[in-house]
């Protein structure tokens, strides 16, 4: 018994030291043109086999022996990028991946029905890019994402010098704004003339004004 019980600590301390040794590897990886986080980039190492992704925000984590390896950077449509690294201690590494251009013979184009929402069981959202959102005319020339929402169709300001917007009839405290996951309570400034939101980084917007998931249980929209 105490032959075995001796054994069981032994393994015990052979992984918790095992553990202890390993070093990290992590960073963002972007998109060398725009700086666009790649969502879902592979991070690999040919030896030994191990390798992850990066999350929506472009982050990746490894964890490894101490000692020299080849990490691998590869995305859909990007070039692979290799970079030999002798590790001994947590590191930071940023990687930029540029985009690869390919000789293609016919492109077929492909276009959506009019009717093409009716099929998705996704219903109540609206969804406008910052595209759209900067050809909108904007007071002082300032884009203004807020305004832009205010334009769809179910939704209305509460009125000039005042903040926030009204969805189907209900109130600005039942309004749930979202920047990146993290709630924002006051959406503009200067009593609504301005708003919180930099245009240069924003991606897009999503408006849910029926069915809210959920993910954000407590909020009407």
């Amino acid at each position: 018994m105490k032959k075995y019980l001796l054994i069981a600590v032994s393994s015990l301390l052979f992984l918790q030291l095992s553990a202890q040794n390993k070093v990290t590897l992590s960073g963002y990886v972007k998109d060398s043109a725009n700086g666009e986080a790649l969502n879902s980039c592979n991070v690999f190492i040919e030896e030994p086999k191990v390798g992850t992704q990066s999350n929506a925000y472009g982050f990746y984590s490894l964890s490894v022996e101490p000692g020299t390896y080849v990490f691998n950077f590869s995305f859909v449509g990007y070039n692979t990028k290799s970079v030999k690294i002798d590790i001994t201690k947590n590191t930071t590494l940023n990687m930029e991946l540029t985009k690869a251009f390919a000789q293609f013979g016919a492109v077929t184009l492909k276009g959506k029905k009019k009717d093409n929402n009716v099929e998705k069981v996704e219903m109540s959202v609206n969804n406008l890019n910052i595209a759209q959102i900067k050809k909108i005319p904007a007071l002082l020339g300032e884009v203004d994402v807020v305004k832009s929402i205010q334009l769809l169709p179910g939704v209305s300001t509460v009125g000039e010098g005042a903040t926030g917007f009204n969805v189907r009839g209900g109130s600005i405290d039942q309004n749930l704004i979202l920047l990146d996951e993290a709630p924002v309570f006051n959406s503009s400034h200067l009593f609504g003339f301005f708003s919180i939101f930099n245009p240069d980084a924003v991606k897009d917007v999503k408006l849910i004004k029926g069915g809210m998931p959920a993910t954000y249980c407590g909020r009407l929209y």
